[in-house]
């Protein structure tokens, strides 16, 4: 199996999903994406990762930051191509679904996990954006089974 990463991703950014690759036999290939950071070779799926509840905030709610348009671009874009995009956010912890993100708590910015979530809930049903959470030990695991059909969406 081949996944290809990337080439915007910094490289060693995401050792863990490497690690991962490399323990699986899995072939890590860079190269340009249109959309998201992961994707299997001819797919229709895209994964996009985000470190923390943090960088989707200000994906998804900064409008004049830089990242903010890209991504917005990329969520629009992605869905008029007919590609799926899924963002896996590697938060950890209590952050399990897209259900527990009202309770959380910005540590950098007065977004709160209510204001985020309606965000995220638009780009789900204006986009078809689907939303996972992992923890960052789990994140190779993750993107092949999403990729590969093994888990849902």
């Amino acid at each position: 199996m081949t996944l290809i990463e990337d080439t915007r991703n910094k490289v060693g950014k995401h050792k863990n999903v490497e690690a991962y690759c490399k323990q699986k036999g899995i072939e890590l290939v860079r190269q340009k994406l249109e959309y998201g950071d992961y994707q299997i070779p001819g797919g229709t799926i895209t994964i996009d990762t985000k470190r923390n509840l943090d960088e989707v905030a200000t994906n998804l709610i900064n409008r004049s930051h830089r990242d903010s348009i890209r991504f917005w671009n990329e969520i629009r874009n992605a869905n008029q191509s007919g590609v799926k995009l899924v963002i896996l956010v590697e938060h950890g912890g209590d952050i399990k679904t897209i259900n527990d993100v009202p309770k959380w708590r910005s540590q950098y910015s007065p977004v709160t996990g209510r204001r985020l979530i309606d965000e995220m809930i638009r780009c789900e049903f204006s986009y078809g954006v689907v939303w996972k959470f992992c923890d960052r030990r789990s994140t190779g695991k993750r993107i092949i089974d999403i990729l590969t059909g093994k888990e849902k969406l």
